[in-house]
């Protein structure tokens, strides 16, 4: 999730997926070949996603997919560990119309075997559940998108200068806010989200101009769920966008808001793919912040969705995929939507990167719908 060091099939997916935002001496320069999307701009993609529809996947299906169609899924990851590309994964797929599977593969980093429900961590995948809950608030009138995020911070953190970043360019990445130095080692030695703010230097460029991944955004955000709700992180996640059925195995090792950036949070592969399912299939938000949330029409980056064609064409090329990755070194996840065939995939890997587990996604979702 946080690691600085993550190189990935481009600058972008390595600054998104590696969650880390990228000091100004380790930006790409325009003699490195690279987008300007990777770079950190809004420049549209050379391969820019084609129009899909979100938000109208039917009912959770009940039964399992077919045989033939589990047996190429399992082979994917199988073929993965054979060649040496993994030390072992976990992996499940939701097809819309047909049914689920979840598989697993190789061992864990202690050396014993994984099954479909080893709880793996999800590192930035669980921006998704933030970006969710603060769109809910919006929903319910507690928060307007384009609000001065500073009119929603406790008070105990009224001190720190949010940049006159909105809401959304907060959740958009877009507040021109960076991470404090030694963002991962604060965090790890259980810095508070005062403390870390207190380290954060000035802000990179205005709000608004620019996208730059940085998790102390998501940190402010979870710090504003908890001040408009009046609950920790958890609670009202728990009673809030996570109040659906099959989401029990997402697990939160962090309640407060340190966890609103992905921070000690597992779940295993087949509840991290009903997650994806459920938020993007319509179940948690409305059609109108779905749109929101996947408006991709500035950059790789939405409201807590990445549009994969723009950060990673070298993988997705132009097919429709929307969702999110995050490491937290050793261990890579991601979760996937492909709209055009109503498939949802979910990679788990206790060692691996950003880019061969993106390799995966785009093997399993290519073998749901052969």
């Amino acid at each position: 999730m946080r690691s600085s060091a993550l190189r990935t099939v481009t600058a972008a997916m390595a600054i998104l997926i590696a969650g880390c935002s990228p000091s100004p001496e380790a930006r790409p320069t325009p003699a490195e070949p690279t987008s300007e999307v990777a770079a950190g701009t809004t420049a549209p993609s050379p391969h820019p996603s084609q129009t899909v529809t979100l938000g109208e996947f039917p009912a959770f299906p009940k039964g399992p997919l077919p045989e033939s169609v589990a047996a190429s899924l399992q082979a994917v990851l199988d073929g993965a560990v054979e060649q040496g590309t993994f030390l072992g994964l976990t992996a499940a797929v939701i097809v819309a119309d047909s049914g689920s599977w979840s598989g697993a593969t190789g061992v864990d980093l202690e050396g014993d075997p994984l099954t479909p429900d080893a709880r793996l961590q999800l590192a930035s995948v669980g921006k998704t559940v933030t970006a969710a809950q603060v769109l809910r608030l919006v929903e319910e009138g507690k928060l307007g998108l384009d609000d001065p995020a500073a009119d929603h911070l406790p008070r105990e953190l009224a001190f720190f200068d949010v940049n006159g970043a909105t809401i959304r360019e907060v959740l958009g990445m877009r507040s021109g806010i960076p991470d404090p130095p030694g963002y991962e080692v604060l965090v790890d030695t259980g810095s508070t989200p005062a403390e870390l703010l207190r380290k954060t230097f000035g802000p990179l460029f205005p709000a608004g101009s620019e996208i730059s991944y940085a998790n102390i955004n998501y940190i402010l955000l979870g710090t504003i769920i908890e001040h408009v709700t009046g609950r920790p992180l958890w609670e009202a996640l728990r009673t809030g966008v996570l109040d659906r059925p099959g989401l029990d195995g997402l697990v939160y090792g962090v309640k407060d808001a340190l966890a609103a950036d992905g921070w000690r949070i597992e779940s295993d592969a087949a509840t991290l793919a009903r997650w994806g399912y459920e938020l993007y299939g319509g179940f948690v938000l409305s059609d109108a912040s779905l749109r929101q949330m996947t408006d991709f029409e500035r950059g790789w980056y939405g409201l807590g969705a990445i549009d994969f064609p723009q950060a990673a064409p070298e993988i997705f090329g132009a097919i429709p995929a929307i969702g999110h990755g995050g490491q937290e070194p050793p261990s890579a996840a991601m979760l996937v939507a492909f709209p055009q065939t109503d498939v949802v995939v979910a990679v788990q890997a206790p060692i691996g990167t950003l880019d061969q587990v993106a390799t995966m996604v785009r093997a399993l979702g290519d073998a749901a719908r052969p």
